[in-house]
């Protein structure tokens, strides 16, 4: 991301060694929970009319100056994290994962449904050989 600067300003042109000299203190601002987009306007937002005449220096004091707060504290738990997002456990087969329920008292997502529902009716379905959607089309229009 601090190599990409050179794009939006050509004063903040850096070299690789001096990406890697603030590389600790951007990864800061990403533990912190700042996006790489959000860092991105934080150091190229503002640029003295004058110009900027080190770029490793005006970036290594934006960084510093304008780091954000500690983050309150991070929700170890992702049942309680996916609960507040209005996520739910799916209870169905295979690894834990969570979805989005549509309806009020989903407890499956939809692939576990429609894989329950595959098991449950057999190969065949539940009205005979299942016919691929193209050939009951063709059927349809003739």
């Amino acid at each position: 991301m601090l190599l990409s600067l050179r794009a939006t300003s050509h004063e903040l042109h850096l070299g690789v060694r001096e990406a890697r000299q603030l590389a600790e203190a951007a990864a800061e601002w990403l533990r912190r929970g700042v996006s790489a987009a959000e860092l991105r306007r934080a150091l190229t937002a503002g640029l003295p009319p004058a110009g900027v005449r080190s770029a490793i220096g005006f970036l290594c004091h934006r960084l510093t100056v304008k780091l954000p707060a500690e983050a309150v504290a991070v929700v170890a738990d992702s049942v309680t994290s996916a609960a507040a997002a209005g996520l739910v456990v799916c209870r169905g087969p295979g690894d834990e994962h969570v979805f989005r329920p549509v309806g009020g008292d989903e407890t499956q997502c939809r692939r576990c449904r429609t894989a329950g529902a595959g098991r449950a009716a057999g190969p065949a379905g539940p009205a005979g050989p299942v016919t691929p959607w193209r050939v009951r089309v063709a059927a349809v229009n003739g």
